[in-house]
């Protein structure tokens, strides 16, 4: 047991891997996991995965872009729920997230490589490939040169996620077999089609944090700041950052990714019509890369799945709920076109 604990400590989650083996019981149908690009937002899929979890429901394969490939790769590595709810709670410090920044001199092709935060992961990951594991896991990322979506499905994992979460602008494009590859919300920001047509499962369930239509027409996409009353030393604080910070609200960085944003609404709306059911967790506004707010972006995710779990359970094949099996509320946590 001491053994097994220090070699997590070291980061060989390898050994974790067969930690939770893949037993779909007579009657049960495989189901298939979509989870959705969006930044710290994403951190809501780990509270669906607890409910499923808690609840004995089982995924037969799970797909991502961008934070969902992140959040997935290690799920289907062997990181429980509450794991993932502790890896998250190490970057809730800002300055945690900065430790990973190793930035590009001079920022022709993005602003960072993006290597310390695929090292991160490979704390957890290590070598472990696609072909290791119990599960399907399709990880989607783009292709610059011939504008593919690519799912990858095989190599190492912490390759693929590292291109799947290289946003445009942010993280230089990552090489992978010669391409050019980049986060995979651009193209397919809930990756529903690619469980249909890579895995073998019956029905699919995607979790989504793009919003609809209707939020962004109810003005819930609008950035936090642009909410708030601007007192005369925080316009002039607003206005040094302007001229100093490529990221900051109206600068080129900025605009591309609200431009991108733009579009992923629009893509998020046709790909969900593609799942048996998806999971909306509650909107709230926040900034995109806010880790500090982990807590209620995991329990909005736990909320919505608890909300349609007689949903899932009917979806799954399980036509009663075991008074031993009911959820505590009370927790918290090659190339395809």
């Amino acid at each position: 047991m001491f053994e097994k604990i220090i070699r997590r400590l070291k980061g060989d989650s390898r050994l974790e891997k067969h930690g939770r083996p893949l037993e779909v019981p007579a009657g049960r149908l495989k189901l298939g996991l979509a989870l959705s690009s969006g930044g710290a937002r994403g951190l809501a899929h780990v509270g669906v995965l607890q409910v499923l979890e808690e609840n004995n429901i089982e995924i037969h394969a799970i797909s991502g872009s961008s934070m969902g490939s992140y959040v997935g790769s290690l799920w289907a590595a062997g990181f429980s729920g509450k794991e993932l709810a502790n890896l998250a709670a190490e970057m809730h410090d800002r300055r945690q997230l900065w430790k990973l920044a190793d930035p590009v001199f001079p920022p022709m092709r993005g602003l960072f490589h993006g290597l310390k935060a695929k090292a991160h992961l490979e704390r957890s990951l290590g070598d472990l490939r696609f072909e290791d594991l119990e599960r399907k896991l399709l990880v989607i990322t783009a292709d610059l040169d011939t504008k593919e979506r690519l799912v990858l499905r095989s190599g190492k994992i912490a390759d693929a996620v590292h291109a799947s979460c290289a946003m445009p602008g942010i993280i230089a494009p990552v090489i992978l077999n010669g391409r050019r590859c980049v986060d995979g919300g651009v193209v397919d920001p809930v990756p529903c089609e690619a469980l249909r047509k890579f895995a073998d499962v019956d029905r699919v369930i995607a979790v989504s944090v793009i919003p609809t239509f209707d939020e962004v027409d109810a003005g819930m996409y609008q950035d936090e700041d642009d909410l708030l009353p601007r007192s005369m030393p925080r316009r002039f604080l607003s206005a040094i950052n302007r001229n100093l910070n490529f990221l900051a609200k109206g600068n080129i960085v900025d605009t591309f990714r609200q431009s991108i944003r733009c579009a992923q609404v629009r893509i998020a709306h046709d790909s969900v019509k593609r799942a048996d059911l998806c999971l909306r967790p509650e909107h709230f506004h926040a900034p995109w890369n806010d880790y500090s707010n982990f807590e209620r972006f995991i329990d909005a995710g736990r909320k919505v799945a608890l909300d349609h779990l007689d949903e899932i359970r009917a979806l799954a094949g399980i036509s009663e709920t075991p008074p031993d099996e009911k959820s505590d509320d009370s927790m918290v946590g090659d190339r395809v076109a």
